[in-house]
């Protein structure tokens, strides 16, 4: 791996080319212990991330006020992240919480709609997310606009937008009207497959660059194509959960991490915030960038820790 700090504008007091030093001499240490423990190793570094797929699921949605709680999404992320089959209208016998959740809706006259319409946005994104790490991390196929489009199309099905359009009539497809948010106009509908054409032709331009010169920075390189898609806007819905999934697939290729983001009201306000400053100003993906470093190195750790044997303090 490899920095440019002009990429990062920092967050508090962070030294983004300090950061990065903690990211890569940690992220050399897990490769060793890696090594070490050979299949043990790799075991444990698969159930880890497993597990925290989870937690990166529940924060994407809670960012979009959608989804369950951290509880019942880790309930349901693992199951599918371990190859079982997970039907979004089923309650099984075991998830008394949400069947009490469906009880208390029909008495305090909330559809019950509503509820099946949260677990559905937990499995739809479970399976978008096992989908694009498979493509692009397990299979190695470039990032392109049919694998986009699908995953968008695996993450809505469906699931109508809260404006009212169908899911039949977005999911999967590039929007055909304007969209906005706050002050922010994203692109044209006229323009956006050209744009979303000249995004996946860049992406691969920075790859190939990287395997010519084996010099990467998986951090700026995540947040740059997260930021840049979400200026885009290609979907009527689900375009920030997308550019979330995006982010992750190329951290998890790249950087073998995956970050959660908006995990809890502090960590939501300020992707938002981020996303917000980004789109306003056109700062560009900086500010993203160097969050991105900062949990990653925070995760980085936490990997290390297990890998070693030893307890969180």
């Amino acid at each position: 791996m490899d920095s440019s700090a002009r990429a990062y504008i920092p967050l508090h007091d962070d030294s983004p080319k300090d950061l990065f030093k903690k990211a890569t001499d940690i992220y050399k240490i897990i490769q060793e212990k890696l090594e070490e423990k050979g299949s043990v190793g790799t075991a444990l570094i698969s159930d880890t991330l497993t597990r925290y797929l989870g937690a990166v699921i529940f924060g994407s949605n809670y960012i979009e006020r959608a989804g369950l709680n951290l509880e019942e999404t880790n309930k349901i992320c693992e199951r599918i992240f371990r190859g079982e089959f997970v039907d979004p209208e089923k309650i099984p016998e075991k998830e008394t919480h949400y069947e009490k959740k469906l009880i208390e809706a029909i008495h305090s006259k909330t559809p019950a709609s509503h509820i099946i319409r949260s677990r559905r946005e937990v499995v739809q994104h479970a399976l978008a997310l096992n989908f694009l790490i498979d493509e692009v991390v397990v299979k190695d196929k470039p990032l392109s606009e049919n694998l986009i489009l699908h995953t968008h199309q695996i993450l809505t099905e469906c699931i109508d937008t809260a404006g009212g359009i169908p899911w039949t009539e977005y999911s999967g497809r590039y929007r055909k009207v304007h969209v906005h948010a706050g002050n922010t106009n994203f692109v044209s509908p006229r323009y956006v497959p050209a744009k979303m054409k000249e995004l996946v032709a860049e992406f691969e331009r920075d790859i190939h660059k990287f395997e010519s010169t084996h010099v990467l920075d998986p951090f700026t390189l995540a947040a740059k194509y997260c930021n840049d898609f979400v200026m885009i806007h290609p979907f009527a819905d689900g375009n920030g959960r997308m550019c979330r999934l995006i982010m992750n697939a190329i951290l998890l290729k790249y950087a073998g991490i995956v970050v959660c983001l908006g995990e809890h009201d502090e960590s939501r306000r300020q992707y938002i915030d981020i996303q917000k400053r980004a789109g306003e100003r056109m700062e560009g993906s900086g500010e993203l960038a160097a969050l991105i470093l900062r949990k990653s190195v925070a995760r980085y750790r936490t990997i290390k820790q297990k890998i070693s044997g030893k307890k969180q303090g």
